[in-house]
């Protein structure tokens, strides 16, 4: 028997290949988003645009009229600013009035067409729209730089106090707890944060383009009852930290 037929060695087995592990990612989503800070704030502050507004009107009737107190014939000549300020108080008000939903605005906008529309049209027999045009001219919108200011000045404060309110009372997203951080204490509430089941939704297209704003509704592990936010700006920013942080929590490690 040759020496080739007693070499009965056997091949060396393969090493299986490492399974591919997540867990780089999952460092690098925990590295980058330790924690997520939530405000619910008062929907005043979608005013802001109010008071850009009477800043700009007030800065222009000081550069057309001057300074001091100007007289209301004086005034009578500068309706722009007083236009200005009433038109974007007027919208931004009704803003808050009302939850304008993706529906709502579509309907809005096909209801305001099918009105323009509709005007034209009978305009064309009854000519009504030049006397209501003549009446709306005749109507005198002005008031002095000190009311625009003023006016400004006013929700500037409550601007300011709606901050230092949303600094204690918020939610606290991190790996581990969704913590409610309440009182001027420090009250806190604590709920688990695995497993929790989170939902955004934009309530008002008018809200969003503002200040990216809308709601969010977290349900924790444990709790008999969901947690709604309202007014979260920049929601959709914060949905994407939320659950780019959550999702590492799900990641499991395979060793070889």
């Amino acid at each position: 028997m040759s020496d080739e037929a007693n070499d009965s060695t056997p091949a060396p087995t393969p090493t299986p290949a490492p399974t591919p592990s997540p867990a780089p990612a999952a460092a690098k989503v925990a590295a980058e988003v330790e924690r997520v800070i939530i405000r619910s704030p008062s929907k005043v502050i979608f005013l802001y645009p109010t008071v850009i507004a009477a800043v700009i009107a007030a800065l222009w009737v000081l550069y057309t009229v001057g300074g001091g107190v100007p007289s209301n014939d004086v005034l009578h000549e500068h309706l722009g600013p007083g236009r200005l300020f009433w038109w974007t108080f007027s919208i931004n008000m009704l803003v808050l009035a009302f939850d304008f939903t993706r529906g709502s605005f579509l309907a809005l906008v096909l209801a305001f067409g099918l009105v323009t529309l509709g005007i034209v049209l009978i305009d064309q027999d009854l000519g009504f729209v030049r006397p209501v045009q003549g009446w709306l001219s005749g109507v005198r919108l002005y008031a002095t730089p000190t009311f625009y200011l003023m006016f400004a000045a006013t929700l500037l404060l409550i601007f300011a106090a709606v901050w230092v309110y949303v600094r204690f009372d918020y939610w606290e997203i991190t790996h581990n707890e969704l913590l409610h951080h309440h009182g001027f204490l420090g009250d806190v509430e604590r709920y688990p944060a695995p497993e929790m089941r989170m939902s955004k939704e934009i309530t008002d297209v008018f809200e969003y383009c503002l200040l990216g704003s809308g709601r969010l509704v977290l349900h924790p592990r444990g709790s008999n009852r969901a947690t709604v936010l309202d007014n979260v700006p920049f929601v959709r920013r914060k949905e994407e930290r939320i659950q780019a942080m959550l999702a590492s929590l799900s990641v499991t490690v395979k060793e070889a």
